[in-house]
């Protein structure tokens, strides 16, 4: 008899697997006590998690549009944050890979300098390049665990510019510094950001002082619930 065949699922089970959501959903709150805004998600769900495109809002005013994964932020997404007065301002725009930047981004930081390049992990690791506020210095080459680390080029304020290897954010082994100013040539080795051994020569025509600009950011007014 087909009524007594034994149920593999419980009329329990099936009304929990029921209810959880799937597909599109507008507008969920989550109950966090309100800060700045008040946290609520628009997107895609699988199985009552965040997966696939939506836009979510904290409470604290941070909120990210792009790719959902298993509740977390993994793919391409954009990270931005509510002001006290209102306004967003652009964080980082990029890949991420299970709640963390991973891959190729773009950051803007708050004291207004500019870094694209490799993150992982959170951390700027592999090859990136960053403008520092107000045209106080610019950086290209490698990193590991957000310090300069490898080969690259770093320009000074003062427009006085390193060329050579770096390891935890200092000049360490063979480099070469260019004094703009005195317009002399320094060729040597450096160790925990000292030289301490070098030959320096004259430049003949000294190098102008490179041009760089960091992208602007447009700031909007928005106002959420």
């Amino acid at each position: 008899m087909p009524f007594l065949k034994p149920q593999r699922v419980t009329w329990c089970k099936q009304r929990i697997e029921a209810c959880k959501r799937n597909g599109w959903r507008h507008a969920i709150y989550f109950p966090e006590t309100k800060r700045i805004t008040k946290a609520h998600y628009t997107g895609q769900w699988k199985n009552d998690k965040r997966e696939g495109k939506g836009i979510g809002v904290n409470s604290y005013g941070w909120i990210y549009e792009g790719d959902w994964y298993n509740d977390l932020k993994h793919g391409y997404g954009v990270l931005s944050k509510i002001t006290q007065d209102g306004e967003v301002r652009k964080v980082y725009v990029g890949n991420w890979a299970k709640g963390r930047k991973h891959g190729f981004g773009s950051n803007w930081y708050k004291d207004g300098s500019y870094y694209e390049g490799a993150f992982r992990d959170n951390k700027r690791n592999g090859y990136g390049r960053i403008w520092y506020k107000c045209g106080s210095g610019y950086y290209q080459g490698m990193w590991l665990n957000d310090r300069y680390h490898g080969e690259g080029i770093l320009i000074q304020e003062n427009g006085n510019l390193y060329e050579g290897h770096f390891i935890n954010g200092k000049k360490e082994g063979r480099g070469v510094f260019y004094h703009l100013k005195r317009c002399q040539i320094q060729e040597g080795c450096w160790e925990n950001d000292v030289c301490v051994n070098s030959t320096i020569e004259d430049i003949r025509q000294p190098a102008l002082y490179p041009i760089l600009h960091i992208p602007r950011i447009n700031s909007q007014a928005a106002i959420y619930l």
